[in-house]
């Protein structure tokens, strides 16, 4: 007798295969979640680092704090799919503090990105005159520290933590 070629897949191949896709899918589907999350961050990101500019330029052409976003030269009212409207500039600071993040993730929203203009290279040291020389800028959020993944990596910390 002629021993019968084998032709196609077993069964139990075919169970192999479909549940290593199913482990690798279990793995990369929340890595996935956490990267679009941080990528709608980066969003808001843009629009407060267009005012730190702002600030920055307002600042030294005026050696004071602006009074408000506006003051500054920035909006305010501006408002995004993943940022609600109310960017503020402090007074007293020149600390730039962005709308509340929303439709994000659980972690993410409500919490501000806030920058804060620091006069040492650590970024640890807020400016308190604004005659002193901007030497940085520090991020931060509000978040809680176990929400600090959906934030860009230069502001997963509180603000004044450094770098």
């Amino acid at each position: 007798m002629k021993a019968q070629m084998q032709k196609g897949f077993t069964l139990i191949e075919l169970m192999i295969v479909v549940a290593i896709i199913g482990i690798l899918a279990a793995v990369a589907l929340p890595a996935y979640q956490d990267y679009t999350s941080r990528s709608k961050i980066t969003e808001v990101m843009l629009q407060v680092d267009s005012c730190k500019s702002a600030v920055s330029e307002f600042i030294q052409a005026n050696a004071a704090f602006p009074a408000d976003a506006d003051a500054a030269g920035c909006n305010s009212t501006v408002s995004t799919k993943y940022m609600a409207a109310g960017m503020a500039v402090d007074v007293a600071t020149g600390t730039i503090t962005s709308g509340a993040v929303q439709n994000v993730a659980t972690g993410a929203d409500t919490f501000h990105i806030i920058l804060q203009p620091t006069t040492d290279a650590a970024r640890t040291t807020a400016m308190s005159a604004a005659s002193d020389t901007i030497m940085g800028w520090s991020c931060g959020t509000d978040a809680a520290a176990t929400d600090f993944k959906y934030f860009p990596a230069s502001c997963r910390q509180t603000v004044l933590g450094g770098l």
